[in-house]
């Protein structure tokens, strides 16, 4: 351990314990107890700095009632199990209101008041955290496992106790206020998704473009497709579905009676775009995989959704797709993930092949692609809506090719497509600079507990009692508590 400030000393953990408190590995339901009944914590109940007692299970029987493992307000417990980042983790209970009691895998560490919370915050700091990982047992990958004798050998400096209760009260005062910055800083991810998820609704109800269109009235898609000539209707057309299921906003299968914006239509997509469908080469022949032509699979859709994809997990070759149903599909096509995972949308940046997962859609000069991949994001709750099958959602072919979309002019639509990109594009930024600032936020706090062990949070003052009067007390006095008495000689007359 580094040289320590003046009137501080080295210690153990095992040095300022009174005792450790284990508890038992008794039979339990799930389920939390009642009110009265008796409980079990669990090890998800202690993290760090925070104790739940509603992470706790009903005893069946009253084995595992023992007065002395019950836990009460002031307790100092760690777990003695746990993740790799939850082993050893510590906490006060400052109030509780349960009957629970202590687990196998929960442990109370019994030392005096005046030191309870000094020992709480070295529990937390990087200084011990090493040590307990250093010392703990098991898989590194899952449970990991800490012995009452290593956590008797966790090495922790002890300053005077006055010096202690000045520097308890300045981090107090200290970590309340980052932990309210924190919290702050928290919540800003759900407001980033629900503004998200407010730009796509704006974008697909024609909100977002409200004053483009007050600035070109006559940039219709009535004008837009005065005079056009439709899509070639697809093969299996007259399979299409007969059914109306209205979407969220902007899509239906079957067409709505009512304008969603007056200057938009509802049209068939396919009026509009090509309806491409995917396929899988055969696994059973290798030389159908290992090309130069990349193969969307679920995987890569998901960890492209909503962007413009340019690299797959799989590749296939000209020979695959002669000898398969599936395409080269052109750079732009939109696909949508239609059965196993739905609703995951991407854009291709260069010409490539899909799975049977996905309807494709490759878009006329009518449709912008952008606003088209937007327009399926911000629509995946019609898209749960337009499929069958309880476990397994699909939307078949027949209900695609009745999809209608209120389709603008293809100016508007390239409009949308910015302005929504721009808009998520902030919120990213955003996004990036929270986790940023929620890194040095953890560091901070490290960083305010490190100024404390080394004496740099408060001033020394020369009278405090130096702490190694303090920890011979605390011996002496723990020796005493456990010393037998003395039997007295029998008498004889």
């Amino acid at each position: 351990m580094n040289e320590l400030p003046a009137g501080w000393t080295n210690s153990q953990l095992g040095d300022l314990l009174e005792h450790i408190q284990a508890g038992k590995s008794v039979r339990c339901v799930e389920s939390p107890p009642e009110e009265g009944q008796p409980g079990l914590v669990k090890i998800s109940a202690v993290t760090w700095g925070k104790f739940n007692e509603l992470e706790s299970k009903t005893l069946l029987t009253d084995e595992g009632i023992d007065p002395r493992n019950k836990i009460h307000a002031g307790d100092l417990l760690i777990s003695r199990a746990n993740t790799l980042e939850l082993v050893g983790a510590p906490v006060i209970v400052h109030a509780i209101s349960k009957n629970l009691y202590l687990s196998d895998k929960v442990l109370r560490l019994d030392v005096p008041e005046n030191i309870k919370s000094w020992v709480l915050l070295c529990l937390k700091s990087t200084m011990s955290r090493r040590q307990i990982e250093s010392l703990a047992t098991g898989n590194q990958l899952s449970m990991r496992n800490i012995s009452q004798d290593s956590l008797r050998l966790i090495e922790m400096p002890l300053p005077p106790a006055e010096e202690q209760g000045r520097i308890v009260h300045k981090l107090d005062a200290l970590l309340g206020q980052v932990e309210t910055l924190k919290a702050r800083i928290d919540a800003i991810p759900t407001l980033l998704k629900r503004f998200r998820e407010s730009v796509l609704r704006h974008a697909a109800s024609g909100r977002l473009t409200k004053d483009w269109r007050d600035a070109n009235p006559a940039l219709t898609s009535k004008n837009m497709l005065s005079g056009s000539t439709p899509l070639p209707l697809p093969p299996r057309y007259k399979s299409r579905s007969d059914a109306y299921i209205e979407g969220v906003c902007a899509t239906s299968i079957g067409k709505p009676r009512s304008k969603l914006v007056d200057a938009w239509d509802w049209i068939p997509l396919i009026h509009v775009a090509r309806m491409e469908s995917g396929h899988t080469p055969s696994r059973e022949v290798s030389g159908y995989w290992g090309g130069d032509i990349p193969w969307i699979g679920i995987k890569d859709a998901r960890a492209a959704h909503g962007r413009e994809i340019f690299a797959t997990h799989q590749h296939t070759n000209k020979l695959g797709l002669e000898n398969s149903a599936a395409r080269l599909l052109p750079s732009g096509t939109v696909c949508v993930s239609r059965t196993a995972s739905i609703g995951y949308v991407v854009k291709m940046g260069k010409p490539m092949a899909t799975s049977q997962d996905f309807v494709n859609w490759v878009p006329s000069p009518y449709v912008n692609a952008d606003w088209l991949k937007w327009l399926f994001v911000a629509e995946k709750e019609s898209l749960f809506r337009f499929g069958k099958g309880s476990t397994h959602t699909t939307i078949y072919f027949p209900e695609w090719l009745s999809l209608h979309v209120a389709l603008p002019h293809v100016e508007e639509q390239t409009v949308i497509a910015e302005r929504v990109q721009s808009l998520l594009d902030l919120a990213d930024s955003l996004a990036d600079r929270v986790a940023a600032a929620k890194q040095r936020i953890d560091t901070l706090t490290q960083s305010l507990l490190e100024q404390a062990f080394r004496g740099e949070l408060v001033p020394q003052d020369p009278n405090d009692e130096p702490a190694s009067l303090l920890l011979d007390r605390i011996r002496a006095e723990r020796a005493a508590a456990f010393e037998p008495k003395r039997r007295r000689k029998a008498t004889t007359n």
